[in-house]
């Protein structure tokens, strides 16, 4: 495992689903142990997304965007959230942890990570290999994106920057 290129929080790098799913252990394995605090937030091109980081403790927090902090994407269904709940994510609450979310403190609970983001993009979010996404990595200054500041801005404004991405490619 090498260390994790982090592009920034305004710098989206596109890829598609089929790789980062493909790419996700190595990219949670380097993050555990990188010593930055790192912030990942993968977002499809509905604007919906799944988001990742590292505790300064090592515990590693992943999250599924919730009908709470979609804004004006497509909603997830009750079968949806059904699914989630099953699948072992912890329900979203008003206040710090607007998403669904699940915490690992050990390599068997990150590659558990693994398994229950594949699903979740795969059967919940309904990706498929080929749809894009767009990964933005950066070093956060506080514990999880909810205290920090500029992911708090990111998820506002994640389809704002997806578009002028793609103005930009289309030039």
């Amino acid at each position: 495992m090498g260390t994790v290129h982090a592009s920034g929080h305004d710098v989206p790098v596109y890829s598609t689903v089929g790789s980062f799913i493909a790419n996700l252990p190595e990219m949670l394995g380097a993050m555990v142990v990188d010593p930055r605090c790192l912030v990942a937030v993968i977002e499809f091109e509905d604007v919906r997304y799944v988001q990742y980081w590292v505790e300064p403790d090592g515990a590693v927090i992943a999250e599924v965007v919730s009908n709470l902090n979609i804004g004006d994407a497509v909603a997830l269904s009750p079968d949806d959230e059904e699914q989630l709940r099953r699948a072992g994510w912890s329900e979203p609450t008003l206040g710090p942890r607007p998403n669904w979310r699940y915490e690992a403190d050990d390599m068997t609970g990150v590659m558990r990570i693994v398994t229950m983001s594949r699903d979740a993009v795969y059967d919940v979010l309904r990706e498929r290999d080929a749809n894009p996404v767009w990964v933005r990595i950066w070093e956060g200054k506080h514990s999880g994106p909810s205290g920090d500041e500029r992911c708090a801005e990111a998820r506002r404004y994640q389809a704002t920057l997806r578009d002028l991405e793609m103005r930009l490619l289309e030039d």
